[in-house]
């Protein structure tokens, strides 16, 4: 295990933690019982000594305004939204993003490697990734670092399922995820500590505290700080990363809200792989590598900083109407050594296997985004009518810097392989590898009318303007050239009808592009990729909307796909010429049930189904699970065990293959991965009213798994059982 650093971050949470030795409290008193009624059935909301019913301190969520840029709970949005809240992510110990994506109901993640993963829902791959709405441009392949940022700075995590155009310009008709900030909203001074060690060297340590800046209480602040080590499964490898989170807001005036804030992670992986095991022998038949083989050194690693500043101005005009803007900047910078491996090892001997003369690489990446609208109320034929309108713009810059390897030293038997005193290559001189510039420019609308009781209309549009700047020498298929598409319009179209005061039904209708940088016969770049997403639905909302059930069935497609023109060239070039066609298609539906059973019984359960397939009824995507079960609970139990909260669930997926060709055999193999169950556990015990200790066991089974299958003629594992022991302290 590596030690943490000694850093300024790392005296600030041992300070902090010195709180956890000050002397217990009394236990909780107890509450006083209160009945709720659901329909005909009545069930004990609180019993003796459970806590207060509150909904943000459940599964629920709060609303989902990233999907229309309207104020809308989950139940009054006509797609589906799976949110994991603040409590959510405490109860199952969710660190990272990539965590909690792995228990969104829906998301099937896989991963490159032990350093990048990447997620898809409903047949297409998620691309999009916006923060408090506004959306970042990611990019999950360079392991730029996102998916690994710390939860510890989100009060929730959003998926909405489907496409998200008239929010997020352009992407996959697939889902966006959206990370919504903790604020700085409370006058009283409060906080929390937090401490967790586990089984392969993890420990995690944290401090969130907010309060008054002034006496009149008009300037607010908080503080997030947070440090995280934990070795790997595999026989070398360890991840440690550092989170400082601030922001404040300030009262200008009765009227006019500054929000401040920023952010600064490093996550270092050291020891990481890149690629997967190899899964043929120079025989031609499988491998079957034990879960800690590795094909990592111990000099590898892939390490990422990432800051970002933010800023939002809110001014009410009136009681309808306010005008806000809202502004991001963040900074992204890698490097990475990293060793892949090629070859096939003989069985008995190990030989076979050599190095790849690459793997160095310095990442830098930029990105700027402006959001400036006008939100408010009017009224219409005696009804009250919501709108929005706004413009934005968003600006990437990455860049990518490879090194030369002038050295490497033969690999020898990989069956006694661990990683260990294999020299490290020799580099020289750095080049440009790949530098791209992303500019995407919108002017969007959207209203939401109220045209009866029960009858309302969501309707919007997006006019978006997109540039892709790709500088001469960089890698690319249109490498020194740019490529431009004008007024790209996005309409989006949402119909909500109340069939009683608890039960919703809903449809909608929405598009979305992405840019592809193929030509055809004549020179011409191809139209950006199409999306349509087309769904029907229905929400129950149970004890105030506290539980919400859903159940919808969907309908993507995707057109003007480049496919190869065939025996035509690019004018000028031996390069192949495409045409646009109609491509990929999925339909589905998907089930969910979310939010408190009563208070202190909180469940997450989401069933997932589709097919995908391409314009000639091909299955696409077959490395991806075609249904999902995923469920999460946690119970408080009553009266006089009141201090213990059960937990537990498990994430299903059925079977699924890649289709990869034997480098000895030259025969086509498709490479499977059966249909598996992770199960995970928690218990929390309250041993006073701040200080509570807590247990999470995952993959409880020790399942063994993949999350990479086929690709590159590779196979990698996933996690085996992990067990982590947590104490939370508040104050």
């Amino acid at each position: 295990m590596n030690l943490l650093k000694p850093t300024k971050i790392n005296q600030i949470i041992l300070i902090s933690l010195g709180v956890i030795s000050t002397p217990f409290a009394a236990f909780a008193e107890s509450a006083d019982d209160e009945t709720v009624e659901l329909s005909t059935l009545k069930i004990s909301a609180q019993g003796e000594g459970e806590r207060e019913a509150n909904p943000s301190d459940e599964y629920v969520g709060s609303n989902a305004t990233s999907v229309t840029g309207l104020s809308a709970s989950v139940k009054e949005t006509p797609q589906m939204v799976n949110v994991v809240t603040e409590k959510r992510m405490q109860d199952q110990q969710l660190s990272t993003v990539n965590d909690v994506l792995m228990q969104t109901p829906g998301v099937s993640v896989k991963e490159y490697d032990s350093s990048r993963q990447y997620y898809f829902a409903r047949g297409f791959e998620i691309t999009n990734m916006m923060i408090d709405g506004i959306q970042i441009l990611f990019d999950p392949g360079w392991g730029t670092g996102e998916q690994n940022a710390s939860t510890a700075m989100y009060e929730q995590v959003e998926v909405i399922k489907g496409a998200t155009g008239l929010t997020s310009g352009s992407g996959n008709p697939s889902a966006a995820i959206n990370l919504v900030r903790k604020r700085a909203d409370q006058t009283e001074f409060e906080g929390s500590a937090s401490v967790s060690v586990g089984n392969r060297s993890q420990l995690k340590s944290g401090l969130d505290v907010q309060g008054a800046l002034s006496d009149t209480g008009h300037v607010r602040g908080r503080l997030v700080v947070e440090v995280e080590q934990e070795d790997s499964f595999r026989s070398v490898g360890d991840t440690s990363s550092q989170l400082v989170y601030g922001t404040t807001e300030i009262d200008l005036n009765d009227s006019t809200l500054l929000t401040l804030g920023g952010s600064i992670q490093s996550v270092d992986n050291n020891g990481t792989t890149w690629g997967g095991l190899p899964l043929w022998y120079d025989d031609g038949t499988r491998t079957d590598w034990d879960r800690s083989k590795t094909t990592a050194a111990d000099w590898t690693y892939w390490n990422s900083d990432f800051q970002s500043l933010f800023a939002e101005l809110k001014h009410q005009l009136n009681d309808d109407w306010t005008l806000n803007l809202n502004a991001n900047y963040g900074t992204s910078k890698g490097n990475s050594q990293l060793l892949y491996v090629l070859g096939n090892s003989n069985r008995d001997t190990g030989l076979g296997i050599s190095p790849w003369a690459g793997g160095k690489f310095d990442l830098d990446s930029e990105y700027t985004m402006v959001d400036a609208f006008a939100h408010g109320s009017f009224n219409l034929f005696d009804r009250d009518h919501e709108v929005r309108v706004g413009v934005s713009r968003a600006e990437r810059e990455f860049t990518a810097t490879q090194y030369a390897v002038t050295s490497t030293t033969p690999i020898g038997d990989f069956n006694a392989w661990d990683g260990t005193g294999y020299p490290e290559f020799v580099y020289g001189d750095s080049s440009l590898y790949e530098s791209v510039k992303e500019t995407q420019t919108a002017l969007y609308a959207s209203t939401k009318l109220n045209l009866t009781d029960a009858f309302k209309v969501i309707a919007g549009t997006r006019v978006t303007s997109f540039e892709l700047d790709i500088a001469p020498g960089g890698l690319s298929i249109a490498a020194g050239d740019s490529i431009e598409h004008n007024n790209i319009v996005t309409p989006y179209l949402g119909a909500l009808y109340d069939l009683t005061e608890s039960v919703t039904a809903y449809a909608s209708y929405t598009d979305i592009f992405n840019s592809q940088g193929e030509r055809d016969s004549t020179g011409a770049t191809l139209d950006p990729v199409e999306g349509a997403s087309m769904e029907l639905g229905v929400k129950a909302g149970f004890m105030d909307d506290r539980l919400i059930a859903s159940a919808a069935v969907f309908d993507i497609e995707q057109d003007n796909l480049a496919q190869a023109d065939t025996g035509q060239v690019v004018p000028g070039t031996t390069d192949q010429a495409y045409v646009a066609a109609d491509g990929a298609t999925s339909q589905g539906y998907e089930l969910e049930l979310v939010g408190a059973i009563r208070a202190g019984w909180d469940v997450q359960l989401g069933w997932t189904q589709y097919k995908a397939e391409d314009a000639q009824g091909n299955k696409v995507n077959t490395d991806q699970p075609r249904r999902q079960l995923k469920a999460y609970t946690s119970y408080q139990l009553p009266n006089d065990l009141h201090q213990w909260t059960l937990g537990g669930g498990f994430a299903w997926e059925s079977e699924s293959y890649a289709t990869a060709t034997n480098p000895i055999t030259a025969a086509s193999e498709e490479v499977k991965q059966e249909s598996y169950t992770l199960v995970n556990l928690m218990a929390k015990y309250a041993a006073s009213p701040n200080l509570t200790l807590q247990v999470n066991v995952d993959n409880l089974t020790d399942k063994t798994y993949y999350t990479n299958i086929g690709t590159f003629g590779q196979y990698a594992y996933g996690t085996p059982r992990t067990v982590s022991v947590s104490g939370l302290y508040q104050f």
